[in-house]
C-alpha cells in the first residue's frame, strides 16, 4: 500500500471519527439541551404573561381593595370575635347595667351555632321581666349598636298583678348574634360603645288607661282636694296643704295626681288638672270669704 492511500484512509477514518462524534453531540446533548430550554423559555414566557397581567390589573385591585377597607373601617357594625356564647351573654348584662332605664331581668339560654363561609351565627333564647319601656331601650340599645345582634320571634304579654306592676311586662325573642369565622381587618372603634335610637317611641300599650286606684302620695304632694286656697297673684297661689302647711304654686307645678293648670284673679280661684287613675278631672279652687 503506497504512503498517500494510507494518508488518504488515516484522513477518512479522522473525519468519520469527528463527523460521527459531531452528530452524536448534536443529537444526544444539544438537542435534548436545546428542547429544555424551549420548554424552560415557555415556562417563563408563561409566568411573564401572568405576572404582566397581574401588575396590569395591580391599580384597579388596589382601588377595590382600599375601598373595601374604607367600607369596613366605617361600617357602623362589627361581629364578635368569636363563636363564644359567654360573649354574648356578658354583652347582654353590659346593655342592662348601662342605664337605669334599660335594665332587665332576663334568663339567657344558648340554642345553637350555624357557619357560613365568612361569619357565623349563634342563637339565643332570652327571656325574662321588666318594665315597657326598660325593655325598648333594651332592645333598641341591642339592635342599634355597633356589635351585630338581631332579635326575632320577639313575644310580649302584660303583667297581672298589683297597681304598681302595671308597667311591667314578660317577654321572650331570640337573638341572633353574628361572629366572625375570617379576620378582614380589625375594628378600630370602640365595639362596647352603645347607641340609642331616640326616635323609638317607649309608650306602653299595655298600660290601661283607667286603673282601679289610684297611685299612693309617696311624695307628700299638695292633695288639692284636701287644701284651702288662702291667696292668689297673677302669677302664683298659695294654698294651705293637707298637712297645714302654707305652700305657693304657680301654673305647672306639680301636685298630688296633676298639676296647677291656670290661675283665675277674677274669680279668686285656680284650677287643677289631676288624673285618677286615667279619669281626667278639672278642680277648682276658690279664695274662702
Amino acid at each position: 500500500m503506497s504512503y498517500a492511500v494510507r494518508n488518504t484512509i488515516i484522513l477518512l477514518v479522522a473525519l468519520l471519527l469527528f463527523v460521527g462524534g459531531a452528530f452524536s453531540y448534536i443529537k444526544f446533548i444539544q438537542l435534548p439541551e436545546l428542547e429544555r430550554l424551549e420548554i424552560l423559555h415557555a415556562e417563563k414566557q408563561e409566568e411573564y404573561n401572568s405576572k404582566k397581567a397581574t401588575s396590569d390589573a395591580f391599580p384597579e385591585l388596589n382601588k377595590t381593595y382600599q375601598n373595601a377597607l374604607s367600607i369596613i373601617e366605617n361600617f357602623d357594625k362589627s361581629l364578635y370575635k368569636s363563636p363564644d356564647p359567654d360573649d354574648v351573654f356578658d354583652y347582654l348584662n353590659y346593655i342592662s347595667s348601662s342605664s337605669a332605664s334599660s335594665m332587665i331581668y332576663f334568663d339567657f339560654t344558648y340554642s345553637d351555632s350555624t357557619a357560613q363561609n365568612q361569619y357565623g351565627i349563634l342563637r339565643s333564647e332570652i327571656n325574662g321581666y321588666a318594665r315597657y319601656a326598660n325593655m325598648m331601650n333594651f332592645i333598641n340599645k341591642l339592635e342599634n349598636s355597633r356589635l351585630l345582634n338581631k332579635v326575632t320571634d320577639l313575644s310580649l304579654e302584660p303583667a297581672s298583678g298589683p297597681a304598681r306592676e302595671l308597667d311591667e311586662v314578660t317577654f321572650t325573642f331570640t337573638l341572633e348574634s353574628y361572629y366572625k369565622r375570617v379576620p378582614i381587618q380589625e375594628s378600630t372603634g370602640d365595639i362596647r360603645q352603645l347607641v340609642l335610637n331616640e326616635n323609638i317611641s317607649t309608650y306602653n300599650p299595655f298600660y290601661p288607661l283607667i286603673q282601679p286606684t289610684v297611685p299612693p302620695n309617696t311624695e307628700d304632694l299638695i292633695d288639692v282636694e284636701q287644701s284651702r286656697l288662702i291667696g292668689l297673684t297673677g302669677s302664683r297661689i298659695f294654698i294651705v296643704d293637707q298637712g297645714g302647711n302654707i305652700s305657693s304654686l304657680k301654673p305647672g307645678d306639680e301636685v298630688y295626681l296633676g298639676q296647677l293648670q291656670s290661675i283665675d284673679l277674677n274669680n279668686k280661684s285656680a284650677t287643677f288638672n289631676l288624673n285618677k287613675g286615667g279619669i281626667t278631672e278639672l278642680v277648682t279652687l276658690e279664695i274662702e270669704r
